[in-house]
């Protein structure tokens, strides 16, 4: 495990308006930035699409399942989550980070990990450089192409890098019992399929439910999970420090192999 390294999701109901089309979030952006410049460990980030990529990708029709898109879709899509990527670097370069964007087609291939890659990024991060990722749509093969969501992205760090810390920032306060009443589950066993998830929106790439699936399989190696409120970026702070927090956190186990 790399026992100083945190990876941290910045979801794209954080960074952006998803209501509104191609709209950042420049004051919540700002504000995480500011907080991910006081981090005293490595870490490596990874950001949804919003309202930038999202909005493309339901306008083109397009999804996770590899298929020859509309070539022009592909180019607005990709174009749209470097402009938001743009932001981001921007405002980190203002707070004094030190970013480093990488596409994801740099550190997969064909919907894979690439773990030569997947190591250098934990170099990078070790070395006063942030390494930034998002999801984006990616090439497959034979002139398919599919998206890749950070979610899914989020997993495949993990399971390479296995960090110290591995935190989902949401724009809720974690995984709700309910959405009526809004009460948190504070902590989840991997091992508990049980937890149902009602009234939950979803969008291209899997929304809420995607995430639970992707906390899940990262669970299921032995690393905890933790979702929080990414519009209170303090709690980014005290999550990692081990302070006490509003959030949910997925308690990792080993998943048992049988002969």
């Amino acid at each position: 495990m790399n026992r100083k390294l945190a990876l941290i999701k910045l979801g794209g109901s954080v960074i952006t308006f998803k209501e509104k089309p191609l709209a950042a979030n420049f004051k919540a952006i700002d504000n995480i930035s500011k907080i991910l410049a006081q981090l005293e460990i490595p870490c490596i980030i990874v950001h949804g699409g919003g309202s930038f990529g999202h909005y493309w990708s339901v306008k083109y029709n397009m999804h996770t399942k590899p298929h020859n898109y509309n070539p022009h879709g592909i180019a607005v899509v990709h174009e749209s989550m470097l402009n938001l990527n743009q932001i981001l670097v921007t405002s980190m370069i203002k707070n004094g980070i030190n970013p480093y964007s990488i596409m994801p087609s740099e550190i997969t291939c064909r919907n894979k990990p690439n773990s030569l890659k997947l190591n250098n990024l934990s170099i990078i991060a070790k070395n006063n450089i942030t390494p930034i990722t998002f999801g984006d749509i990616i090439y497959i093969k034979n002139n398919k192409y599919s998206i890749i969501s950070g979610d899914v992205l989020m997993t495949i760090l993990a399971k390479y890098l296995r960090p110290s810390k591995i935190i989902f920032a949401l724009n809720v306060d974690g995984i709700y019992k309910d959405m009526m009443n809004k009460e948190i589950i504070r902590e989840v066993d991997s091992n508990d399929r049980s937890i149902k998830f009602s009234k939950v929106l979803m969008d291209v790439t899997g929304g809420m439910k995607r995430k639970v699936t992707e906390a899940f399989k990262i669970s299921s190696i032995g690393l905890n999970v933790i979702m929080l409120n990414g519009l209170k970026p303090e709690r980014i702070i005290n999550a990692i420090t081990g302070s006490d927090v509003e959030c949910t956190i997925m308690k990792g186990h080993r998943r048992k192999h049988y002969a």
